[in-house]
């Protein structure tokens, strides 16, 4: 289990970038692990992997391990989850599978931008490697064999053993040749930062190997999860075809929501009541929308108007080769109320079919700065409207970048853009929105 910390924009003047519990040290704090070299014309490259979160029965059979210490893919750093208002989080509300999400290291060189992007991993046999070409030691772990290696997985098999354990080393057996495909919904940080504020180095997120955590489900569908860490094969792919894509830059969307929060960018959702990462049905002819219902900011005890809103981020998106605002012109999306009507808890704040009275904004999610301008949507003229199915509207927008002066702000250009949000500028509770088809031109 590692410890992670969760990127939030909010909206200008209060926080960019909120930890959780437990954070972690700025990504200027170390340097990023060396590219691995590719190992075919395939685009395989050399890698490990740990597991996160896992079976109850699995993670029972180690309950002396400590309370929480597997953790849980249900609160990733990219914040990939639909939220219910008061209703606990589970496995249904990720968008997907979960045998099918990791996260990645911090410290890998094509972790800016890594939310939502898809890897293809497989199982390598043999030794695991700690630094450099160096075996790791099993003493250096919490090393699951040595507690009990008679759990089986959820398929009922059982540990293959260690050829190694007398020397303390590792030596995997994988399951087969088989390969699977994860979505990035978390990071792996270098660095935690505990309790008493010391940064304290990551065995496995602070090495010179490309490291992944994939889920513990997906883990043991490689190799048996009493191993707890593996090296791997692995290659960036798309998501869709799961065609390889070029590794570094690692590839992130201009197109940052078309029926889902698309590649390279987190889903941050902020003083809210609920947040759908995708409602089918509610987009554009029929398509998928992200939809929140917010509170206002007085209720979550800021002394400023207005409320909630929802934001994206690409994560150390400002880094050479990623800097996906640098270039565009305009910001296009299309935006609608969410309310069903008369007698909707919504309507109060944003009648179905009005325009969302919503402030948006660009800002550095890091550096925790903005450009000169926030723009209010009922003071722009939309391109166009659309009508939905429940006689609602969608208004378009196309915004044009220069509108929001980023030269004259803190930011100093689009370069160092690596967010935007939609503010609520509502002082009425239940204020919901849905956005759709957000893209950089």
């Amino acid at each position: 289990m590692i410890m992670r910390c969760t990127v939030l924009l909010l909206t200008v003047g209060i926080i960019l970038a909120q930890p959780l519990d437990q954070g972690t040290v700025p990504n200027d704090e170390f340097t990023a692990a060396p590219a691995p070299a590719p190992l075919d014309s395939e685009g395989w490259r050399t890698g490990r992997s740990t597991f996160f979160d896992g079976s109850e029965s699995f993670k029972n059979a180690y309950l002396a391990r400590g309370a929480g210490a597997f953790g849980d893919i249900l609160f990733g750093s990219c914040q990939y989850a639909s939220i219910r208002d008061g209703v606990k989080r589970d496995y249904s509300d990720l968008p997907f599978d979960k045998a099918e999400v990791a996260a990645l290291a911090q410290k890998n060189p094509d972790y800016p931008g890594s939310c939502g992007r898809c890897y293809e991993v497989r199982c390598q046999n043999g030794i695991v490697i700690g630094n450099g070409t160096t075996p790791v030691s099993t003493n250096d772990f919490y090393y699951l064999a040595s507690v009990d290696a008679t759990v089986k997985d959820d398929f009922n098999r059982s540990f293959p053993g260690n050829a190694a354990f007398d020397q303390a080393e590792q030596d995997v057996q994988c399951w087969g040749n088989n390969s699977v495909f994860v979505h990035v919904i978390d990071s792996c940080p270098a660095f935690q930062i505990k309790a008493d504020g010391v940064p304290t180095q990551q065995l496995w997120c602070n090495s010179d190997i490309y490291h992944f955590d994939l889920s513990y489900w997906a883990f043991q569908q490689l190799a048996h999860p009493t191993y707890g860490v593996m090296m791997v094969d692995f290659r960036p792919v798309d998501c869709r075809t799961h065609e390889p894509l070029v590794f570094l830059p690692g590839f992130v969307n201009v197109t940052i929501y078309s029926d889902q929060v698309e590649t390279g960018w987190n889903f941050g959702p902020y003083f809210e009541h609920s947040a759908d990462f995708w409602r089918q049905g509610a987009g554009l002819n029929g398509s998928n929308a992200t939809c929140v219902n917010v509170a206002t900011a007085r209720s979550y005890g800021q002394d400023k108007d207005g409320g909630g809103g929802l934001g994206f981020t690409s994560v150390n998106g400002t880094n050479p080769g990623y800097q996906p605002f640098a270039d565009k012109n305009t910001l296009d999306f299309w935006v609608k109320s969410n309310s069903t009507g008369p007698g909707d808890e919504h309507e109060a704040a944003y009648p179905k079919g009005s325009l969302p009275n919503l402030t948006v904004y660009l800002g550095n999610s890091e550096g925790q700065t903005f450009c000169a301008n926030s723009l209010m949507l009922t003071q722009l003229t939309p391109a166009g409207t659309a009508p939905t199915g429940d006689g609602g509207t969608y208004f378009h927008f196309q915004i044009p970048f220069a509108s929001f002066n980023c030269a004259g702000g803190s930011a100093g250009s689009l370069a160092n853009i690596d967010s935007l949000g939609f503010g609520s500028s509502s002082n009425v509770d239940y204020a919901s929105f849905c956005i759709d088809n957000l893209v950089l031109v």
